[in-house]
């Protein structure tokens, strides 16, 4: 039923079972009784993680480098350079120093070692 585009920019990451959808339908009971549908594009920035069960839903657009953490309903559009979590996903912050520093869970990274 997704009849529309799927943006999706360079380097982009998804999860297993992520769901990106294009296709709604509306609210309005005799709309659907008639099988009416709308579609509306999804467009994901480059470079961004979309986490395990997120699902993304139509007309969405995240921006470039920002992460949507696992099992996320995507219901709004997030913003570039954000980590973004939640049923309704919201953002929980910006990507900043202290994520060039340490990858997960106070684990720093040791850039040398990738030179």
């Amino acid at each position: 039923m997704d009849d529309t585009h799927i943006y999706v920019g360079d380097d982009v990451m998804f999860g297993p079972n992520v769901i990106v959808a294009t296709a709604g339908h509306p609210l309005c009971p005799e709309l659907r009784e008639r099988g009416l549908q709308y579609n509306a594009q999804v467009h994901i920035g480059k470079n961004c993680w979309i986490g395990a069960g997120a699902i993304i839903l139509p007309g969405i657009t995240i921006g470039e480098n920002s992460v949507i953490g696992a099992g996320s309903v995507v219901t709004k559009d997030i913003p570039a350079n954000v980590v973004a979590v939640g049923n309704p996903c919201k953002v929980l912050r910006e990507i900043g120093d202290y994520d060039r520093e340490v990858y997960f869970k106070g684990r720093r990274i040791d850039w040398s070692a990738l030179e």
